[in-house]
């Protein structure tokens, strides 16, 4: 029964993400979870749900939604190109030379696929060569979303803005910080790193309603 209500509430949350028809232009999200009670499934709902609040104060042309895969059999061959990319952090490039993305990634119907990893790797966010789109992966970090949710809770959020264009500034207390400054944020309330007003422009220029 526990499974099962788990199931249901993942539905509803998907159904409250995604909207309705009418709406602006979709940025969607397929999001490979290795179990429907993994923590960080229902932070990267939040995490969406922030960024179409963003896009509404903005008035931007622009909706995120979502997809759910759970325990896919593709899921071995994400991992493994996590980890190829993960592993190269700091020496790799996009463009010639970089590792081929699997059919895996490839042929989801999607903007961004999102894996919430089993791995100990660093968080990242990756265009997926040869066509428009970003590969994330979000590490699997037990003992930080022990301490504070609200960190797990950002580094998501970071990732998917850069899937919408957005890059690392120099303000470490903002959201798309590189490097980051996560002690001043709380252990209660949903909370998120702010954007600068570098971080409006880019989107307002990106998806500002025509």
């Amino acid at each position: 029964m526990e499974k099962a209500r788990s199931v249901a509430l993942v539905l509803a949350v998907l159904l409250a993400t995604t909207g309705a028809g009418g709406e602006p232009a979709e940025h969607r999200i397929a999001i490979f979870s290795p179990d429907v009670n993994d923590l960080r499934l229902a932070m990267t709902f939040d995490a969406i749900k922030f960024w179409n609040s963003v896009a509404a104060r903005l008035e931007l042309d622009l909706r995120l939604v979502s997809d759910v895969i759970i325990a896919s059999p593709v899921t071995r061959r994400l991992e493994t190109y996590a980890r190829t990319i993960s592993q190269r952090a700091g020496r790799l490039r996009s463009g010639p030379g970089e590792p081929d993305a699997p059919e895996a990634v490839t042929a989801v119907d999607a903007d961004v696929v999102l894996l919430l990893s089993r791995q100990d790797l660093m968080s990242f966010a990756w265009p997926i060569p040869k066509r428009r789109g970003h590969f994330i992966a979000i590490e699997a970090d037990e003992l930080a979303m022990a301490q504070n949710l609200n960190i797990a809770r950002n580094i998501i959020a970071h990732e998917i803005g850069h899937s919408l264009g957005l890059v690392h500034n120099g303000d470490p207390t903002s959201l798309m910080c590189g490097p980051c400054r996560t002690s001043g944020l709380g252990h209660g309330e949903d909370e998120y790193m702010r954007l600068t007003d570098g971080d409006r422009r880019r989107l307002v220029e990106r998806y500002g309603s025509r």
